[in-house]
């Protein structure tokens, strides 16, 4: 089974894209330029607050004859907000994008779920980071 880290990654991205409550927090118009608010590489103008999909990681195993597989992928949420608040509600509505199924290109999504999430400060005092673990168990083939 080939891993499913470009096929996760695509869904995760066009989820976060399209999902109305995500995009009002993040999509944003600075000096006539669009900027998405999602996103998988940053140039040094993104400005905040914007979700980064971070680090994907799989655990394989054999169930019977079908090949599962655990992807999981962080995202990382960042705000420069005075406090937390914006950074919560970004992380709440990843959370909640997440609630229905996704669709993951030749795959079935077997199980949603997630882990690890968290809002803390970071070392420089002004940003706020949010972090949340995807988990989604694959098997191969189509819905």
């Amino acid at each position: 089974m080939s891993l499913a880290f470009a096929a996760t990654h695509q869904a995760i991205y066009s989820r976060l894209l399209n999902d109305v409550p995500v995009t009002a927090l993040v999509k944003k118009t600075v000096e006539g330029i669009e900027y998405k608010g999602v996103y998988d590489h940053l140039t040094e103008d993104t400005p905040y607050p914007y979700i980064v999909i971070g680090e994907p990681r799989t655990d394989p195993f054999e169930v019977k004859n079908t090949d599962v597989e655990d992807v999981f992928i962080t995202l990382h949420i960042w705000s420069n907000y005075s406090g937390k608040k914006e950074a919560y509600d970004i992380l709440s509505a990843c959370h909640e994008a997440f609630k229905y199924k996704l669709a993951i290109t030749g795959h079935t999504v077997i199980k949603t779920s997630w882990s690890g999430a968290q809002v803390f400060d970071d070392i420089d005092a002004t940003l706020r980071h949010g972090v949340i673990t995807l988990k989604f168990t694959l098997s191969k083939g189509s819905d």
